[in-house]
């Protein structure tokens, strides 16, 4: 992970697509997002490797940073070259996404079916989320001591405030 944040970088502010943008250009391969519906008890991504880019699918209908996690869950997939099986039949697949064909599920991972690889990609997607949350933390301001020519008034002043703040 820390390779390929290095490598792209963490826009500001955070911008999955800018990200995605990154990442193509480092990889050298297109990678398509594809909203789809999704219901609870459906499996959330899917990710296919195709001959020429990458294909994830992603719930269109939950809020935007679930939407991100399991976008960057499935690119732990991708950037790991998990092989994990397919567990969608193709009735599901054309009930969560009528407009694609069910094959484009080939490469949806099951939780129960290849634990170890749902581990590696969750926490993938777990460590870039906290890279994007440190990175947006603003940075404290420095202390600064008041000159020693502050009056009586500013000293006032400041002790108000302290009061205040520490009633809080």
């Amino acid at each position: 992970m820390d390779e390929v944040l290095e490598a792209t970088g963490v826009p500001e502010p955070w911008s999955i697509n800018d990200w995605l943008d990154r990442l193509e250009r480092v990889r050298g391969r297109d990678i398509d997002l594809c909203a789809v519906t999704w219901s609870p008890g459906d499996p959330t991504g899917a990710w296919q490797s195709r001959r020429d880019h990458d294909l994830i699918a992603y719930p269109g209908n939950t809020a935007g940073f679930h939407q991100d996690h399991i976008i960057l869950h499935e690119i732990g997939h991708m950037l790991f070259e998990h092989t994990g099986r397919c567990v969608l039949s193709d009735e599901e697949a054309r009930r969560l996404a009528p407009s694609l064909r069910p094959s484009a599920f080939a490469h949806l991972f099951g939780h129960a079916t290849a634990a170890e690889e749902e581990y590696e990609a969750e926490q993938f997607a777990h460590l870039v989320h906290a890279r994007v949350a440190a990175s947006a933390v603003p940075r404290p301001r420095r202390h600064r001591t008041p000159p020693n020519h502050a009056t009586v008034s500013d000293m006032a002043t400041v002790a108000r405030i302290i009061a205040t703040f520490d009633r809080l």
